[in-house]
């Protein structure tokens, strides 16, 4: 799992697209934008665009697969 940097601040690698949390979970975009509006993927929305902290996915894949 990737780790923040010490300083707290985010980096583009730790930022993902709706696109790229799409390929990783291998479903359409609009599945992605939809567990994201219904709060089932955390995200954060700027402006029109609608961002995903890497670290945050990862910890709900975590979290589904120990159930």
């Amino acid at each position: 799992m990737s780790q923040q940097p010490p300083n707290g601040l985010l980096t583009a690698a730790d930022v993902m697209s709706v696109s790229e949390v799409a390929e990783l979970l291998h479903v359409p975009r609009s599945t992605i934008s939809d567990w994201a509006r219904r709060g089932i993927l955390p995200s954060v929305k700027i402006g029109r665009r609608r961002l995903y902290v890497r670290q945050h996915i990862e910890a709900v894949l975590l979290q589904a697969d120990a159930r």
